[in-house]
């Protein structure tokens, strides 16, 4: 009998431990929202890498450099994507390379959109680039230039070129999820180009977020950037603090039926014209 009330306290102290198991640890087991998304932290800067306004970068890369700022702020904030724009091709190599130095790696993608810029070395080349902290593969690099150019040439040394604008994106992963992380540098004497990009972003599958960033040359007024915001929120959409030239012209944006919430600043350094913006995203895909 003894054994017998011995196995019966015993089982109903299994089953209280049971039920208070199931009523402490099944709702911590259930996902919060803010567990369910995932932050992905974006930096946008337009370098200045080769401007004759920014005789200090003068296409380099050493200190003082818009590229020595850049890797600086990656350190300090750990961005999972890094978009830029105004930058030459060896100033792209030598970011990679220095970020890398830095303990900070990341890959990435480079487009030109034109071949004519001296201060960029014996290339030429001027264009924008994307980094990522994921993998970027080399043979998936995607770049559409614009179709609307407006006719822009860039003359230099004698030599007339045509600029080749147009949209750079990196299809990569960001914590083992895929994202397309984009890039533009418009023509604000094209607001077409606004149009374009709209159309390409909705190509991507719906299962994958887009990021954009860039210096799109427009103020947040201009009718044609609603041709954006339509589809895409702003990091910092209530802030039109000025980000080149006294007006708000430079953006980071991600999809707005990914973004749960969002938060971004902008910091304006010597090296370059344009500030440095910080975007963090909270996305829920």
């Amino acid at each position: 009998m003894r054994n017998g009330l011995t196995a019966w306290g015993t089982a109903v102290v299994v089953g209280i431990a049971v039920l208070l198991g199931t009523l402490f640890v099944l709702p911590r087991e259930k996902a919060s929202p803010a567990q369910a998304s995932r932050v992905v932290r974006v930096l946008q800067y337009n370098l200045c890498g080769a401007a004759v306004g920014c005789p200090w970068n003068a296409g380099g890369s050493g200190r003082g450099t818009s590229v020595a700022r850049l890797v600086k702020s990656a350190v300090r904030s750990e961005p999972d994507i890094i978009t830029v724009n105004e930058i030459c091709l060896t100033q792209y190599a030598a970011l990679k390379e220095q970020l890398a130095r830095a303990g900070w790696r990341m890959d990435g993608t480079y487009a030109s959109s034109q071949d004519n810029v001296p201060a960029c070395g014996r290339t030429g080349r001027f264009g924008s680039a994307v980094l990522s902290r994921g993998d970027v593969p080399d043979d998936r690099q995607d770049y559409r230039p614009f179709t609307q150019t407006g006719g822009e040439t860039y003359t230099n040394g004698g030599r007339t070129v045509v600029v080749h604008r147009g949209l750079l994106c990196a299809h990569t992963r960001v914590h083992g999820k895929r994202l397309v992380a984009c890039t533009a540098h418009a023509y604000s004497k094209v607001p077409e180009q606004l149009r374009e990009i709209k159309d390409w972003a909705a190509a991507f599958p719906r299962s994958v977020p887009v990021v954009l960033a860039g210096d799109l040359n427009l103020p947040p007024d201009a009718p044609a950037l609603s041709q954006l915001t339509g589809r895409f929120t702003e990091a910092d959409h209530a802030d039109d603090e000025p980000t080149a030239g006294g007006r708000k012209i430079d953006y980071v944006f991600a999809e707005r039926r990914c973004v749960r919430s969002s938060s971004a600043d902008a910091v304006k350094y010597p090296e370059s014209d344009h500030a440095l913006l910080r975007g963090t995203f909270w996305l829920t895909l």
